[in-house]
């Protein structure tokens, strides 16, 4: 990490650079054109009572990168004037995102949604969208207050927003408002409108699966999960297909066990048709023992996804006996789907000797997003074993593992994350600059890692 001698010491200098928003462009601060402008000068237009100065001021600082800013900026989440407060939302996710414009390529293929703000793409990206620094309470406190805006898209961006940053606190055990929070998007579950209804069945299901991480600090959080679980249930009957979709992916993602026969019924009415995938690969995430004999009967079919998905099913559970004969079973496969997941199963279960047959996913565009997937939720325990592979002949390769590896690492993938940061390959080099920003806690008044 590199630090000017500018930046370390005294005020800190901010450009005077023009952007572009969604509504049209925006001014630059009235009679500053041309100069620099103090960091100090900066935040304190942000208690200017004319709204412009304080969208000027928020327009310098979100592309900064100074997280000095971030608490400052969290005052006006709860500003009186909406446009304000949209733009405090958007600046605060921006503060701490790894990379803006790699977020906005890879959700490409994700959000479909004409005109998609920063919140909601970075949310989608999901692991490994935001740097080290956590958030400061102020911030996620102040996201919280906002998602009771009388402003429709303010309550969406807040929530998503809250969605992105909290969970990195909610694993440490350090954010006191999650009860608060999960009120909040409780009332956000039955707003009228689809996309809010859409916005807080996703971030229930991100904060209450971050907390699931670490039970012990988050038992008040925890005490909740029954209440929503109950809720996002029934979002699985909701007429907008999308919720019915997510309200599936959700109930996996916090593994509430009263979704199990619902689920199954879906995955036996829907089939392989993508309702009947989104039940199953709940299920296979719920991973209740009761479910070992659909996984079991669905793997002798003929479609590969589906029993994968059965296979990654059956490793989740922990059945010893379940893994026995399903390894008996597959010891013809010749699904190179169903056999990176039948290595993924074996790993879940403590057996690393299949790791190679994962990460080989990575040369295939269409296993690409599983192989990410498989690596990030078997998590520390491969990450040693993992690092091994950043040097592999294979730049695909080479570039998902230290993908993973900032995500999954810590500070001791930090050598093999910075040895590949000159990488001949692009695709490599960028991985590994994004994944620095990942393990390494920026400094104060430190610019972005370049």
């Amino acid at each position: 990490m590199t630090m000017t001698a500018s930046h370390r010491h005294g005020a800190v200098s901010l450009a005077l650079l023009f952007f572009t928003a969604q509504a049209g462009a925006r001014s630059a601060v009235p009679g500053l054109t041309g100069r620099q402008i103090a960091f100090e000068e900066v935040v304190a237009n942000l208690k200017v009572g004319d709204p412009r100065v304080r969208l000027d001021a928020l327009n310098l600082l979100r592309d900064s990168g100074f997280l000095e800013a971030a608490v400052p900026v969290a005052a006006l989440l709860t500003d009186p004037v909406s446009d304000v407060q949209a733009l405090a939302i958007d600046v605060e996710v921006k503060l701490f995102l790894v990379d803006e414009a790699y977020t906005r390529a890879m959700t490409k293929s994700i959000v479909k949604q004409s005109g998609a703000t920063l919140p909601l793409l970075a949310f989608a990206q999901g692991p490994g969208a935001v740097i080290a620094n956590p958030a400061p309470a102020a911030v996620l406190n102040g996201l919280v207050a906002a998602m009771a805006s009388p402003m429709l898209h303010v309550r969406y961006d807040a929530a998503y927003a809250l969605g992105l940053l909290a969970p990195a606190a909610i694993t440490r055990g350090q954010f006191r408002e999650g009860r608060a929070a999960v009120g909040r998007l409780m009332v956000l579950i039955k707003d009228p409108n689809a996309s809010v209804r859409l916005a807080a069945t996703h971030v229930l299901g991100r904060l209450l699966g971050a907390a699931m991480q670490n039970p012990k600090a988050n038992a008040g959080l925890l005490e909740t999960k029954a209440e929503v679980g109950d809720h996002i249930i029934s979002g699985m009957n909701d007429p907008d297909e999308l919720i019915r979709l997510s309200s599936m992916g959700v109930v996996g993602e916090i593994r509430h066990e009263r979704a199990v026969q619902s689920l199954t019924d879906l995955v036996g009415y829907y089939k392989s048709d993508k309702n009947g995938m989104a039940a199953l690969d709940a299920l296979a995430h719920i991973a209740h023992a009761s479910s070992n004999s659909v996984f079991t009967g669905l793997y002798e079919g003929n479609n590969e996804q589906v029993r994968a998905l059965a296979v990654d099913g059956i490793g989740r559970t922990g059945d010893a006996a379940a893994m026995y004969n399903l390894q008996i079973r597959a010891a013809k496969e010749r699904s190179d789907v169903v056999k990176q997941a039948l290595a993924f199963a074996k790993a879940r279960n403590g057996d690393f000797s299949g790791l190679a047959s994962i990460v080989e996913g990575f040369r295939r565009d269409d296993l690409q997003a599983r192989t990410f997937d498989y690596l990030v939720e078997l998590g520390a325990p491969i990450a040693p074993s993992l690092a091994g592979y950043a040097t592999h002949q294979d730049a695909k390769i080479r570039a998902g593992v230290i993908e993973v590896l900032g995500i999954i690492g810590n500070q001791a993938s930090l050598a093999a994350i910075e040895g590949l940061i000159s990488d001949k390959d692009r695709l490599v080099s960028s991985a590994a600059r994004r994944s620095q920003k990942r393990l390494a806690v920026r400094l104060p008044m430190t610019t972005r890692i370049s």
